[in-house]
């Protein structure tokens, strides 16, 4: 991807996401430790509630116990009954479904009755009418508490689950959220990684839409090396200054070729000396409708096997240098090299084309196109038919 601007987009797209998920994840945790801690407090003021309901049921039977003095029971139960009324009242706000609220209804109508149990009872035992009193006491008494403690469990155990379903589903939310923008950043990413392909404008150097065509394989080649070339490496670090020498020496060899065998040690020499990590020539039909690739050098093997022939007309730098019998260009960018396309000439024009993928912006600078534009002058006399002193004992490489 070459836009800048829509590079910038897309990032600004992954941090966007990123913080737009990681604020719905804090978000979904808040409300479940919101819905966690209400559960909590529900629960331990239903406890407390409980409690009371507890002791009013086992305070109540005081008021017949033998030895025992009435008015400490009377004002005990009565300060127990006050506290669970408050502590109903209190809890109902704090109850977050239906059941729970019907349930402290019911826990409320419980006390309502003990209470208008407990007043009859009262009345009972003023007179001396204990037995009266311990039988609404031991049966109406402790059937209505144990309701109202049945209601408060009831009450607490619908809070409890409530809340166990409502963090499940804010936890699913939460892992929804997390997959979805894992996964628009992933796509992200990979929009953003430059895929393992050729080079852009390279590719228009080297292929083209048409079927593939097999490729010549030649004989083992004898590489050129004479004595006043110094030993390079494959490709140089700084090629700001071409080694004319080494340029010169290199067409004088040519100039001595009889075998087309010591081509590929000659595109290795010129590749090093041009600066280059590619090397392809290309070759007109008798017909100059098309254009193959003879011989490479650079590139892999079934690269070269399958760029198949260049139509005359093709849009790309190759096709053009053919037509025009000029040199063409392509610039580096960011993601590719810049390439050169000398065209082969001869009297009667063109008969091919030899592209150059050039490094550290080598198609930039006059002196490395004058210098591709020489070799390829010296290997266009290699392109057409042998001279007649030659013909027993050389051939034309178009013509293999």
């Amino acid at each position: 991807m070459k836009s800048r601007a829509l590079r910038f987009a897309l990032h600004a797209l992954f941090v966007v996401v990123l913080v737009a998920a990681a604020y719905v994840v804090w978000q979904k945790e808040s409300e479940s430790l919101r819905a966690v801690n209400a559960s909590h407090a529900f629960g331990e003021r239903a406890r407390v509630v409980t409690r009371s309901f507890l002791e009013i049921k086992s305070a109540q039977p005081g008021y017949v116990a033998a030895g025992q003095g009435d008015d400490y029971w009377l004002s005990r139960v009565d300060t127990l009954v006050a506290g669970a009324r408050e502590g109903l009242t209190a809890l109902k706000p704090l109850a977050r479904v239906a059941q729970s609220q019907t349930e402290i209804d019911a826990a409320l109508a419980d006390l309502e009755d003990f209470e208008q149990m407990d007043r009859r009872a009262r009345e009972y035992v003023r007179g001396g009418q204990r037995l009266l009193a311990s039988d609404l006491v031991f049966s109406d008494g402790i059937e209505k508490m144990d309701g109202a403690v049945a209601a408060m469990e009831r009450a607490r155990l619908a809070e409890s689950t409530a809340t166990q379903e409502a963090v499940a589903s804010l936890r699913r939310e939460e892992l929804l959220t997390a997959a979805g923008a894992a996964a628009v950043a992933l796509l992200i990413v990979f929009i953003l990684a430059p895929l393992p392909t050729i080079d852009a404008e390279s590719k228009a150097l080297l292929s083209n839409p048409a079927p593939p065509a097999p490729v010549p394989n030649p004989a083992p080649a004898r590489t050129i090396a004479p004595a006043s070339v110094p030993s390079t490496p494959a490709l140089k670090a700084a090629a700001s200054v071409v080694d004319l020498p080494g340029i010169a020496a290199l067409c004088s060899d040519l100039t001595r070729v009889t075998d087309t065998r010591a081509l590929p040690g000659a595109l290795e020499r010129a590749a090093t000396l041009l600066n280059a990590s590619g090397l392809v020539i290309w070759i007109a039909d008798p017909d100059g409708r098309e254009l193959a690739p003879v011989i490479a050098h650079g590139y892999p093997q079934h690269l070269v096997t399958r760029l198949g022939t260049i139509p005359r007309d093709a849009e790309n730098a190759t096709a053009a240098a053919f037509r025009t019998g000029l040199m063409q260009t392509v610039k580096a960018d960011a993601v590719s090299r810049g390439a050169i396309a000398a065209p082969l000439l001869s009297p009667s024009g063109p008969l091919g084309v030899m592209a150059a993928e050039l490094l550290q912006d080598g198609e930039r600078r006059d002196a490395t196109r004058a210098a591709v534009t020489i070799v390829a002058a010296q290997l266009s006399t290699l392109m057409g038919p042998p001279p007649v002193r030659a013909q027993g004992t050389a051939e034309a490489v178009v013509r293999a």
